[in-house]
């Protein structure tokens, strides 16, 4: 009876997951939602842009939803019900990487040269050509304006970081990245950092498309 019992209270609810195009992505998703009360497991999957929330009675689906978001990913529930599973069905679950392929980069669905993303690495190239211009006109300014152009990709991969950080996953590329850049900028190679930067933000979205 308990065991009936045990199996009837498991249950999945599945979310469509927008800008996951890589193993760490899934990994800082992953690490994120099993953080939170309720939930039994998580299976993620990258070509299918797809997460599956195994758990127990109701699901806080605003925090899965706040705690995916604030990772920098879009996320919509892919159903609108829970659908109870067995334990033998939830030990048998093996992620279908095809399941709601979705081809989403910000918001799940939406084509990638509208993401968020694209928007950002097209600013901060923007921003580092329009430096090397102002840099080139008035040399006193340089460090300054590079500086500038720095901090428009910058700041979103820190704030991503911070937030990875917190939902438990301390050590990301974009932490890394932040790292780094801080400390390009600390020994005076500011232009580098921001070039850096821009290559980073091309080489995501590349990775992107190529996932999507």
């Amino acid at each position: 009876m308990t065991t009936l019992l045990k199996q009837e209270t498991i249950r999945q609810t599945r979310f469509k997951i927008g800008g996951m195009d890589c193993a760490s992505c899934a990994a800082k998703i992953d690490t994120a939602v099993r953080r939170l009360d309720g939930v039994a497991d998580v299976s993620v999957s990258v070509t299918g842009a797809s997460m599956t929330v195994s758990h127990g009675g109701a699901l806080p689906e605003d925090k899965v939803l706040q705690q995916v978001a604030r990772l920098g990913y879009g996320i919509v529930k892919a159903e609108a019900h829970v659908s109870p599973i067995s334990d033998k069905a939830h030990a048998d679950h093996v992620p279908n990487d095809h399941e709601g392929h979705d081809h989403g980069h910000a918001e799940p669905g939406q084509g990638w040269w509208r993401s968020r993303r694209t928007v950002l690495t097209l600013a901060c190239a923007a921003a580092l050509l329009a430096a090397y211009g102002i840099g080139h006109l008035f040399p006193v300014a340089e460090r300054w304006v590079f500086l500038a152009a720095l901090l428009v990709g910058l700041v979103p991969i820190g704030r991503r970081a911070l937030m990875a950080a917190l939902a438990g996953t301390p050590f990301s590329i974009e932490m890394l990245m932040t790292i780094a850049a801080i400390g390009a900028v600390m020994i005076g190679a500011t232009e580098e950092a921001a070039a850096v930067v821009v290559l980073f933000l091309i080489g995501e979205l590349l990775e992107g498309v190529a996932a999507g």
